[in-house]
């Protein structure tokens, strides 16, 4: 559900606080049953950081655990957004990332690299106060991780770091076997979500017939 934003809401962000006063008046708007309840945003920016939407992704802490990439970064898709900050609240005001919020965060930040769509920051938010991934440092780590980043990336980031350091043929045949067991992992991840199978082959770099093994 996209949010309607008044003319003051429609700003140029300069930093996490411009989103996090107008997500909290948003939050705000609705009675105390639905401030209770997890909500998940993702805002989108233009070239020059003026928001371009707002869109309720997901309602609800079962919710939360199943974003799905594709859902949220479709109004982005649609709108032209060229960088989101991804927004939710913690209804008991402990804004402290969980281990799934750092994950979630992870897995869009590399979808976001797919669909050259930049994911700059990650906010959990509470009526008092905020938790910025980039203020904190996550963010920078997260950056840096290679759970989510899509088979075809890693093998091309592996051969320029060979070149670069000279692999000998040992290590790169322990390259590749990593390599597989991210593509293995990619795949299960994504039979699990439903997405067919030829889709897991074109992404995953397995054949069809390996998927269907797994």
């Amino acid at each position: 559900m996209e949010v309607k934003l008044s003319k003051q809401q429609k700003v140029t962000v300069k930093g996490s606080e411009d989103i996090y006063l107008i997500i909290r008046q948003i939050l705000r708007r609705e009675n105390k049953i639905g401030q209770g309840q997890e909500h998940f945003w993702m805002v989108g920016l233009n070239q020059a950081n003026k928001i371009l939407y707002i869109e309720l992704v997901a309602l609800g802490s079962a919710n939360m655990a199943g974003i799905n990439p594709r859902e949220a970064f479709r109004m982005a898709i649609y709108k032209l957004a060229v960088q989101v900050i991804m927004v939710h609240n913690h209804p008991g005001g402990n804004v402290t990332p969980s281990i799934e919020d750092q994950d979630l965060t992870d897995h869009f930040i590399q979808a976001g690299k797919f669909l050259k769509v930049e994911v700059i920051d990650h906010l959990i938010i509470s009526d008092e106060t905020y938790h910025s991934f980039v203020e904190s440092g996550i963010f920078k780590k997260l950056q840096a991780s290679e759970r989510w980043i899509l088979p075809y990336k890693l093998k091309e980031r592996y051969r320029s770091e060979g070149k670069k350091e000279g692999l000998n043929e040992g290590e790169e045949k322990g390259k590749e076997e990593g390599l597989r067991e991210k593509a293995i992992e990619i795949a299960k991840a994504m039979q699990q979500e439903g997405i067919s199978i030829t889709i897991i082959a074109k992404t995953s770099g397995l054949s069809i017939e390996e998927i269907k093994e797994l």
